[in-house]
């Protein structure tokens, strides 16, 4: 209920104590899917930086991650530039199934590279998928960043769960 405070210009909420929880409850999840997009944009952008300095060539320079490698021709370009091998790709791209066979040839080349790609499909990336197009990007860079470096005595994949801890304690700090 508002109420309206007539000497000081204030309103005043009267609510049950089940209405505030409710309330608190309804913060707390705006909150947290804040800080998600939040999350979600600097891992797009650190992404999309990456994936572009490993295109080289301006004229594949990637401007959103989620709508460029919808075709699959940056992508693979991405993909052969990492590998240095080519890659069979439909170069007339006029309509979803042409787009769809790209993506898939990318998807079949990372396999061949002995890539593990879990739950994503050519279809997730050409609907623009956040989460899966971001998780595809990862594995990636954890693919031809991460593979070949060492820091001391670790190496590869223990590498690769160091720096992933150090990246998410810095992004709760």
């Amino acid at each position: 209920v508002l109420k309206k405070d007539h000497q000081n210009g204030e309103v005043l909420i009267t609510m049950t104590h089940n209405e505030y929880q409710q309330f608190q409850a309804n913060v707390y999840q705006l909150t947290v899917d804040e800080e998600a997009v939040q999350r979600d944009n600097i891992q797009k952008r650190t992404f999309t930086r990456w994936t572009n300095t490993k295109l080289i060539n301006e004229e594949w320079a990637v401007d959103d991650l989620y709508e460029d490698l919808k075709d699959g021709l940056k992508l693979i370009q991405l993909l052969e530039n990492l590998s240095q091998k080519k890659i069979k790709r439909t170069k007339m791209v006029k309509m979803d199934i042409h787009k769809l066979q790209n993506l898939e040839f990318a998807l079949k080349h990372l396999e061949k590279e002995g890539v593990k790609l879990v739950n994503i499909s050519n279809e997730d990336i050409l609907s623009g998928n956040h989460k899966l197009t971001l998780g595809l990007i990862w594995t990636i860079i954890c693919r031809y960043q991460f593979a070949n470096i060492s820091m001391g005595n670790v190496s590869g994949g223990k590498l690769k769960s160091l720096l992933l801890a150090k990246c998410n304690q810095a992004i709760m700090i």
